[in-house]
């Protein structure tokens, strides 16, 4: 299933930072948000495992249907 770019994150960062960021960004002809999607993409893959892919997968079609805990229900601490 293709990935539907739909959704936007507002981020804010150091000028230090944003500057170094675009230099390396125009280095190899890319925009910014590219680099940060790439990034997200490569933590997502590196902290979690096939297994717990699966996992969330599960609870959230399981969720869907209904079959999941009503959170607002829960009793706080």
């Amino acid at each position: 299933m293709p990935l539907t770019m739909d959704k936007e994150i507002l981020i804010r960062v150091p000028s230090s930072l944003y500057r170094r960021v675009k230099k390396l960004c125009q280095k190899d002809y890319r925009s910014i948000s590219s680099l940060v999607r790439e990034l997200l993409f490569e933590e997502m893959e590196e902290t979690l495992t096939e297994e717990d892919i699966r996992i969330l997968e599960k609870q959230s079609l399981a969720f869907h249907r209904g079959e999941g805990i009503d959170w607002r229900k829960v009793r706080r601490g």
